[in-house]
This record gives C-alpha cells, sequence and structure tokens, in this order.
C-alpha cells in the first residue's frame, strides 16, 4: 500500500518551527485528500486516526503534568476545593508545540471525517452475495473478489484472539490469495466454490463469499480491506453481536 509519508511525531520532531509544522502538515492532508479522491481508503484512514489519536494523548498528557508543575496558589474552586494554582510559564518549544496541535486536530478531524463519509458511500456500493450453504462457522473459507470479469480468490480466516496493536475491522481478517478465475457461462461463483472446496486441507463445509462493486474501485486500498470488513460484519450479524463495521448489500443465497 502506498504511504503518505507523515511520521508519527511529526509534530515535536526538530526543527521546532510553527510556519514549517503548518505546511507541512497541510501538505500531508492535501496528500491524503488526492487519495481519496481516487477512492483510495487505505492506510491513509489509518494514518488519520494514528496521527488523532496520538496529539489528542500528547495534549493530555502536556496538560496533566502542567497541572502537578503548578504555579503559584491563586484559590479554591468552590464546586470540588480543588487548590486552583497559576499556569506555569511554558518554554518556548513547548509552546510551539500546542500552536501546533492546535492548529492540527482541526485539519486531521475534518480530513478524517471526509475518509470516513467516503468509506461508508463506497462500502454501500458493494454487494457481499453468500455462495451456497454455509456453515455453522463461518471464521474461514474463501472471498471471491470480482472486478469485471474476473474474480480474485482468497483463503480468509478471522482468529478468536487479535492483537492489541489491531484498529481497523478488517485487520481482523487475515487473508492469503489463492487463484484468479475468469467469470462465464462454465466458469460461475459455485463452480468456484466446488472446485476450491475438492482442493487439499479445504474446509469440510468452506464459508464461501462473493463481492461485486459498482464501478472500479483499487483492490488494495479499497476493494480488498471493504470486502473483509462486509464479511466480518455480516458474520457477526447472523452468529454473533454487531461490531459496528460499515453495511454493504448483502444479496440472497447463491
Amino acid at each position: 500500500m502506498e504511504h503518505t509519508g507523515l511520521p508519527l511525531d511529526w509534530a515535536f520532531r526538530p526543527a521546532l518551527d510553527l510556519e514549517l509544522k503548518q505546511y507541512t502538515l497541510l501538505a500531508y492532508l492535501q496528500r491524503v485528500q488526492g487519495r481519496f479522491r481516487e477512492h483510495k481508503l487505505y492506510p491513509h484512514l489509518l494514518e488519520l486516526r494514528a496521527h488523532l489519536d496520538t496529539l489528542t494523548e500528547l495534549r493530555r498528557r502536556k496538560e496533566a503534568l502542567a497541572g502537578e508543575m503548578g504555579g503559584g496558589l491563586l484559590g479554591f474552586d468552590p464546586h470540588t476545593g480543588n487548590a486552583l494554582h497559576e499556569r506555569p510559564v511554558d518554554d518556548a518549544h513547548l509552546g510551539v508545540i500546542d500552536a501546533v496541535i492546535d492548529f492540527a486536530l482541526p485539519g486531521l478531524r475534518r480530513m478524517w471525517t471526509e475518509g470516513s463519509d467516503l468509506r461508508q458511500d463506497l462500502a454501500g456500493r458493494i454487494r457481499l452475495i453468500p455462495v451456497g450453504l454455509q456453515p455453522l462457522n463461518p471464521a474461514e473459507g474463501w472471498l471471491l473478489l470480482r472486478q469485471q470479469r474476473e474474480a480474485r480468490v482468497y483463503a480468509y480466516t478471522i482468529p478468536l484472539v487479535h492483537p492489541a496493536a489491531i484498529t481497523s475491522g478488517h485487520q481482523h481478517v487475515i487473508t492469503r490469495f489463492v487463484a484468479t478465475y475468469t467469470l462465464g457461462i462454465s466458469c460461475t461463483y459455485e463452480h468456484i466454490r466446488t472446485e476450491l472446496h475438492s482442493a487439499r486441507g479445504a474446509p469440510a463445509v468452506p464459508a464461501t463469499y462473493a463481492f461485486e462493486a459498482e464501478g472500479d474501485l483499487p483492490h488494495i486500498e479499497t476493494f480488498m480491506p471493504l470486502a473483509k470488513e462486509l464479511v466480518r460484519a455480516h458474520i457477526a450479524a447472523t452468529w454473533g453481536a454487531s461490531t459496528g463495521t460499515p453495511h454493504g448489500r448483502v444479496e440472497p443465497h447463491a
């Protein structure tokens, strides 16, 4: 996947020059917006979320530290009884970081909202089609991602335990590319499912889901992650609790 190249520590790494930081952020947001216009969602949505979380946590820690290093006593809060102290004088570099955070958070939130809205829109253009009988345990099987007449097939698994670092629904679904088929009269979803089922090591009753999108979508940056999110949401809604992932359209069983 293509990265837009803004380190997570960009706001507080040298040089601490407010104008330079502002130009750096604006250039980054412009690049991300360009990717969204190309309907390329990932990894840019994850990057935006990581930047927002990093700066929000940095502000929280800085304010907590300032509270612990309070200046002279001003009085007491009449509602809580807590002591009120003068705010300590900030170091010039810390003041620049504060200004960078104040400038950056609104822009990052705005771009995150734009990308999230686009994600919901594109997910709504994808049809999820269960193929054949579905097993009692759909935690593994195959995903058939169709673009035009080509269907790329992936084996998938949904582990019961996930690393804490996973922050997005599609990361919960592990996939492995299997093959590419050209669909036609003699090569249908059912035909592909039967052929896969006959392969060594296939699940006894394989879960198989086909995905069809309205128009072309970037395969790696958008179609694949959204398909993984949609199948996870479908499985959770059918066999377990809702996951809060975006909803596409689910067609009747083939």
